[in-house]
């Protein structure tokens, strides 16, 4: 993977660029404090845990709400990368995803499962 194509990438996102549904900006404001050690692995990698390309949660119950998977674009190729478990939580190349609409070479990580706090 290239980590300052992927960093460059992720600075370039604005709010703008960002889903700003109720499931999404519950993810964005919940993840880094839930996740810390998943946040800085990802950050080792380029990647801003706060700004993913897809959340897929399910229906928020008794506080919380449990993201089934979420996913984030990698630039470059995936042929070193290797998956990992950090804070319970699964890290791997993903199956399928929406279009990226990027003409680089890159690929999307999946994250699951994820449960966090339901504050939105």
């Amino acid at each position: 993977m290239d980590k300052i194509k992927t960093e460059n990438y992720y600075r370039a996102l604005n709010n703008e660029n960002l889903c700003s549904c109720n499931y999404c900006r519950n993810y964005y404001k919940e993840v880094k404090e839930t996740y810390p050690e998943l946040s800085d692995y990802l950050a080792r990698m380029g990647i801003d845990i706060e700004k993913p390309l897809e959340t897929m949660p399910l229906e928020p119950f008794e506080g919380s709400i449990e993201y089934i998977a979420v996913q984030y674009i990698a630039m470059g190729n995936a042929t070193n990368f290797k998956n990992e478990n950090i804070e319970g939580v699964h890290i791997c190349i993903a199956d399928s995803h929406p279009t990226t609409d990027i003409d680089e070479e890159h690929y999307v990580i999946e994250i699951y499962p994820l449960r966090l706090n339901w504050t939105v």
